[in-house]
């Protein structure tokens, strides 16, 4: 949506120049072509009098309201250990027999898929990750697929070659930064560079055992319950996340959707991921709260979700997850399912 302005055609039914209204105005020719052109976020009432007066015009002969068609856009979020994981064991022919699957949603939905991962994984695991899926899509020929992935739940979320903070850092955190910054420097650990938050800290040598002291001594010096740590040691790196409870996959799924409803015409959101509580939770916590956003919300799983397909609940799409090509799967049930109605809208 948008206000465009119709004072060029005014002007050339009036016979005015721009350099002969601005006179009359009383404004620089500059200003005058930057409100003829849209290059304006505000226009003066006084100077739209002026121009109204001297052309003989209503304010709605120049101010129109024109109807922009938002590019419409699929989010698909997925998790790494019950669907990206599982994508890439399956190797190339899968990961083609996937891009295939998704291409023709595309086509069908006349929409595009864009994937944030989701993801409890260390910073590092997350963007190494990131990269390769990325640049298997980019390679066949799908460079938007892959949007980003949101680390450390809310923490961060991962584009390309940087990174962002989604959330600000817990205040509760950040006073205790030299207390610390005290403990993980007698195991020669440091916050990573990157983040430049506390939220990840990298060691470059450490044992396991030394790694699990680190996090009680930062939940000890924080002293909130509703604050944890979260150790990462495998080989990606050694890593402990400070971060709240709060911050969790369902909330990230919805900041993230919400940023992207901003911005696109979003018909409904796909989640991904396997039937551990954490990923069944981006489902159930974000099904009210996305209907309150005017938003279907499905959920493709495997088929060891219990409660879930006891329910009879029509959103879950449910893929052999014994095989490593149960994600496309889905994708394809859920294409099947989709009804294209006369005005392009799509209806599940």
């Amino acid at each position: 949506m948008a206000i465009v302005t119709n004072l060029d055609e005014i002007m050339k039914e009036r016979g005015y120049t721009l350099g002969k209204l601005a006179g009359e105005i009383g404004i620089s020719p500059v200003n005058l072509s930057n409100i003829k052109n849209g290059n304006i976020s505000a226009i003066r009432f006084s100077t739209l009098d002026e121009i109204c007066r001297i052309l003989g015009c209503e304010p709605g002969d120049i101010l129109k309201y024109k109807e922009i068609n938002k590019k419409r856009v699929i989010p698909l979020f997925l998790d790494y250990s019950g669907t990206t994981d599982l994508l890439l064991r399956g190797g190339a022919e899968n990961v083609k027999k996937f891009f295939d699957s998704i291409i023709a949603m595309q086509s069908k939905s006349n929409s595009e898929v864009q994937i944030t991962m989701v993801t409890g994984s260390s910073f590092e695991a997350a963007k190494s990750k990131y990269k390769l899926l990325y640049e298997l899509a980019q390679n066949y020929g799908l460079p938007n697929l892959f949007d980003g992935v949101v680390a450390e739940y809310c923490g961060f979320i991962i584009k390309r070659e940087k990174s962002s903070q989604l959330l600000t850092l817990d205040t509760r955190i950040l006073s205790k930064r030299a207390e610390i910054e005290a403990v993980i420097n007698q195991y020669k650990g440091k916050i990573s560079p990157e983040v430049t938050s506390m939220y990840n800290i990298v060691f470059t040598d450490i044992n396991r055992a030394d790694l699990a002291r680190v996090s009680e001594q930062i939940e000890e010096i924080i002293g909130c319950d509703d604050i944890e740590t979260v150790t990462y040691y495998d080989s990606y790196g050694k890593e402990c996340d400070v971060k709240p409870k709060k911050h969790s996959k369902s909330e990230s799924v919805l900041m993230i959707t919400k940023r992207l409803k901003e911005k696109y015409d979003i018909p409904f959101i796909i989640i991904g991921g396997d039937s551990q509580e954490e990923d069944l939770k981006m489902y159930t916590e974000n099904k009210e709260r996305m209907n309150r956003l005017g938003l279907d919300i499905v959920f493709i799983t495997p088929c060891n979700i219990g409660e879930m397909v006891a329910n009879n609940d029509k959103n879950i799409i449910i893929g052999d997850w014994e095989n490593s090509d149960g994600i496309s799967q889905c994708i394809e049930k859920l294409s099947s399912k989709m009804k294209i109605k006369e005005d392009g809208r799509i209806e599940l």
